[in-house]
Order: structure tokens, then sequence, then C-alpha cells
């Protein structure tokens, strides 16, 4: 049975700053999000629960992966820093220079970084520290999106590029399905990703490459929605579209097979200032986390038939 139905947000926390970032830590029950400039953490549980908040020592931070139910990893400009501690006052150690980007695990225990010059990094935690693992990468990564066993990227190449699936948490092992992507898609960046369903966009864009698995790979096909998008996220077979406007649209699977899928629900969210991030979690129930400008965090549930 498809989504059909989103509730009304329920606000979670209210931080003060520009959330640039959200990690999940689903095996814990946890989500996690972080302002910058100053730079704060708030850990909250997925549920019932209070969320717990410590400003960080940080000139600005770009991204956050949960390793654990204590240690986070915090990306700024080209940096990787470990936060141990998390539920009381964390220790900041730096892990990793010139990296480019962070991609966090939904269940923790590792995330997967990407350094400027190309290399990719397992970033974990053992013995008491938290370490990378450096490994070659097989082209240049424009996306990525981690789910509990395949890691999921978008590769620039001619087109609009190569979507990959690699089991494990990084594209370390050779891929398993692939596709190759239309020439509208140059340039997406914004990729979320399931086992049946993906989804890459850009922000200000209304055109939408989906890529369904058909057999051993995926065939991509564009859509375009009815509004800009700022973020995407995706549970089972339907699509979450965070809309620039503030809304928050869902597309259910057989929408998703028109060139202008309809909406199938939406809702708006009544952010302090501009919707920033967003993230899916599906352990108790299908749930979007949405982070602000303004330093809001709220939450809304998805459901299937009446809420």
């Amino acid at each position: 049975m498809p989504f059909t139905k989103l509730a009304a947000p329920k606000k979670i926390a209210s931080l003060g700053e520009k959330v640039v970032a959200l990690a999940s830590l689903e095996r814990d029950r946890l989500m996690g999000a972080v302002t910058t400039d100053p730079v704060k953490l708030c850990v909250t549980p997925i549920g019932a629960g209070t969320a717990k908040t410590n400003q960080v020592s940080l000139d600005e931070a770009k991204a956050v992966a949960l390793i654990n139910k204590d240690v986070a990893v915090v990306a700024t400009d080209d940096a990787l820093w470990a936060l141990l501690d998390i539920k009381h006052s964390p220790k900041i150690e730096q892990v990793g220079r010139d990296m480019k980007a962070l991609y966090a695990h939904p269940s923790g225990g590792s995330a997967f970084a990407v350094g400027w010059d190309g290399s990719g990094v397992e970033v974990g935690y053992a013995s008491g520290e938290v370490g990378g693992r450096t490994f070659v990468l097989r082209g240049d990564i424009r996306a990525a999106s981690l789910t509990d066993d395949r890691c999921f990227v978008v590769m620039e190449g001619g087109g609009g590029g190569q979507f990959r699936e690699h089991p494990g948490a990084t594209p370390e092992s050779g891929a398993v399905g692939r596709a190759e992507l239309p020439a509208e898609a140059a340039g997406f960046d914004r990729l979320a990703a399931g086992h049946d369903l993906c989804a890459v966009g850009k922000r200000g864009e209304r055109r939408v490459c989906l890529m369904r698995r058909q057999g051993a790979g995926f065939d991509a096909t564009m859509v375009e929605l009815e509004h800009e998008v700022h973020e995407l996220a995706v549970i089972e077979t339907s699509l979450f579209a965070l809309g620039a406007d503030g809304r928050l649209r869902l597309f259910a699977g057989t929408a998703l097979k028109a060139e202008h899928p309809a909406v199938t629900a939406e809702v708006g969210l009544g952010l302090a200032g501009d919707a920033t991030v967003m993230r899916a979690t599906s352990k108790g129930g299908a749930r979007l986390w949405v982070g602000s400008a303004g330093g809001d965090l709220v939450c809304v549930s998805a459901a299937k038939g009446s809420l």
C-alpha cells in the first residue's frame, strides 16, 4: 500500500541558527541536526524523548554523521572533526583534512567521505578513536546517498552522468547496478536513495530524474514537478519533495509514472526562515525531518491510509 497522507508538522527543537545538515542513527532511534555560525549539535530521539543540544567550538559546519550514540563527525569547509561523548560535553578532535564531502550512514557505524584529491574515506570508530580508511574511487563522485546495506552514487561522465549501486557502506566494491542518466540531469547533485526508487535533482529545479529498479539495473526517466525542489527524500516507492516555498509534498509511486506527477498530499511546515535540509527515517514509522534557516527542526509523519 502506498503512502497517502502527511500529518501536521511537529516542532522538535528551536536551535536559533541555520540548520545545515541532518543525520539519522536509526539503530538507536536518534536524529542529529547541526547548525552553523555558531555550530550546535542537536540530538533528539526518533519518537518520544527530549532533544539534547550542545554548542561546538568550530567556526562553521556543512555536514554531520552520527557514528554511534556517543560519537558524531562534523564536516567543515575542508576538514573532518570527531565529536566524542556527545551526550554530555563533546570533546573535539580533527580526524581529516582536505575533505570535499561527508555522507552519513542511516544506521551509523561509519560514514563515507570524499577528499578533494578524489579519494574515498570510510570513517569509523574503534578503540576509543575515530579514524579513516582511504581507498581509490572509480571516477568523480557528484552525489551519494547511503541506505542500510547499499551506497548509491552519481558519477560525473557523459550525458547526465552515471548512477551506480554498490554493496556496503562505500562505493569501494564494484557496482551491482547502473543507469546512464539523461543529459537533462547534468549537474543534478541532490540524491535520495531507496531499494526500488532513487531520485536526483538540483535545488531550484522542477525537473527530477527518477531511477527505478529494473531487473539487475535501473531505468532512468525525467519528470517535472509543479514547484521548485529544495530537497528530496525517498521511502519505499514514494517521493517526498521539499519545496522552496516551505511546503512538503508527497508523490505516491503510481503518480510518478506520469511525466508531470500529481501531488498525492502536501503540508505547510510553518518554519522560521526558509527550509534548508531534509532527511527521511522509516524505522518505527515513516518520518520526514526538516531543518530551517531560522533554526527550526520539525518532523512530519507519513501514513498509508488514514492517519
